[in-house]
């Protein structure tokens, strides 16, 4: 049977320029360039072409995904602004809150919280958008641990080191005080820090609280406001919780 040559001929945004020998394959493809504003030429094949199930260069489904994207922002995320602060809710009732003012900057996306609590829409986490932080060599500390908390007082810029500072003590720690040991066999208490990746060991003590001591005095000194227990103490007296969340249909 005669090949039918589709030059010229239009299918959806796809004109056809020519034959595509350059293909080792029994199917016939066909360069055709798209009428989106980059022009693209793409090789496509021409079974794809005459039934209708190729149209553009794949500039049509990315318009597509991003109408049903937004129509799914729209339908799906809830926000109470009548306070000081606004608190948004997911399609789940998980809440977060934010500043005001950034509102318009967090309305457009659907938020959802993954598994360790971080509001996520699009592979953006909201605590970056908000400090505007693209750099990924810099993180967005949520400086009480308050995951869902996406106030810009709440937060703060820290290199990878001043992250783990602010860290919680591991459950792997049986002493309750990070960087604090239980040496069984020397029947002794060790005590050691972590600084910009290298271990500073602190000393060994027959007394617990001597070694805690000890370890909060290199915190101090190493680690300053980014340690865990300073960076907690800033927020002592801050009361940054609502005692009653509104009900939001």
């Amino acid at each position: 049977m005669r090949l039918k040559d589709l030059t010229g001929q239009k299918f959806g945004r796809l004109t056809v320029l020519y034959r595509d020998y350059t293909r080792k394959s029994k199917k016939t493809y066909w360069w055709c360039e798209c009428s989106c504003e980059n022009k693209t030429i793409k090789s496509i094949e021409g079974y794809q072409l005459t039934t209708g199930k190729t149209k553009s260069c794949s500039c049509l489904q990315k318009e597509i995904a991003k109408t049903s994207s937004t129509l799914f922002i729209k339908k799906y995320n809830t926000y109470d602004l009548s306070g000081e602060y606004g608190i948004g809710y997911t399609s789940k009732g998980d809440y977060f809150y934010f500043d005001l003012d950034d509102y318009d900057k967090i309305k457009e996306y659907c938020w959802c919280k993954d598994k360790n609590g971080y509001f996520l829409a699009n592979g953006i986490r909201m605590n970056r958008l908000v400090m505007n932080v693209t750099d990924k060599k810099i993180i967005v500390d949520h400086i009480f641990h308050n995951v869902y908390d996406n106030r810009k007082s709440k937060l703060r810029e820290v290199t990878r080191s001043q992250n783990t500072m602010n860290s919680i003590t591991p459950n792997t720690n049986k002493s309750g005080v990070k960087g604090v040991t239980w040496h069984k066999r020397d029947n002794i208490w060790d005590a050691q820090i972590t600084v910009e990746g290298t271990q500073i060991y602190l000393g060994r003590f027959t007394n617990f609280e001597d070694a805690v001591k000890v370890r909060k005095d290199a915190e101090d000194k190493y680690c300053g406001e980014y340690s865990y227990d300073n960076s907690m103490n800033l927020n002592k007296d801050s009361n940054h919780e609502p005692n009653n969340f509104p009900n939001i249909p």
